[in-house]
């Protein structure tokens, strides 16, 4: 399952969609498919385009405090925020999205929960000693959080396995705090009521700025643009995928 989720969007992921119109132009020597291909990279690329694309996948409600949130058995970290990196003493976590992360000290500071649930998230092919809920151990014991309120899942490859292993892990305590990424959160939502977990959302590590106005770059390629498109699109891929699995 975690290869289909990983491998499979590569082949038809925006760019890939452009590689296949620039060769079939190529191949059939016609003008059509390389002028489209230009216009799709263009469009795709613009952050008007890829950020309205992406408020359909993450929404538009506005991020939560923990005082607006009512009070559960535990919080729940999902992995994907920690980038292992070398360095001159073996191996250095790195922050990519550390939202999710402080969002749960903060909802477990606030008294929301007496429990912090940190998933060690590990891909099969992770080289990495330490898995990510291991390391976001470590940081929470930092930052004042007591051992006795931490508690970590076994090995999980993807948000499925992370239901699956929280489950066993609450028993018959199912109200949680879900805390993840606001795009991937109705994935993620599903997969723990699968599981018939209460679950109380609480997005956060938005992606888009809805508080800027409209001006002349919104209208102007960048990468960035192109690269959000493609996290938005990948993620609706997943949903798919879980639907139909």
């Amino acid at each position: 399952m975690i290869y289909l989720n990983k491998i499979l969007p590569v082949f038809v992921m925006p760019i890939m969609l452009i590689i296949y119109l620039m060769i079939y132009g190529v191949w059939k020597k016609k003008r059509w498919p390389i002028y489209t291909a230009i216009i799709s990279l263009y469009i795709f690329s613009t952050p008007i385009f890829a950020e309205n694309f992406f408020k359909l996948i993450e929404g538009t409600a506005p991020r939560q405090t923990p005082q607006n949130v009512t009070n559960a058995e535990a919080i729940v970290v999902l992995s994907g925020m920690i980038n292992q990196v070398k360095s001159t003493n073996g191996v250095y976590p790195e922050w990519m999205d550390p939202d999710r992360f402080f969002a749960g000290i903060d909802l477990y500071k606030s008294g929301n929960a007496p429990k912090i649930i940190f998933t060690r998230g590990k891909m099969p092919w992770d080289k990495s000693k330490n898995t990510e809920g291991d390391i976001l151990r470590q940081f929470a014991l930092e930052y004042g959080v007591p051992d006795s309120a931490i508690v970590l899942t076994g090995n999980v490859e993807n948000t499925a396995d992370e239901a699956k292993a929280v489950g066993k892990l609450m028993g018959k305590w199912k109200h949680i705090i879900l805390v993840t990424s606001a795009y991937h959160m109705p994935r993620a939502k599903q997969n723990f009521e699968t599981q018939d977990f209460i679950v109380q959302p609480f997005k956060v590590d938005f992606k888009v700025d809805q508080l800027n106005g409209l001006t002349l770059m919104d209208f102007l390629p960048d990468a960035e643009s192109f690269r959000l498109l493609n996290i938005g699109y990948r993620e609706l891929i997943g949903r798919v995928i879980y639907y139909i699995f």
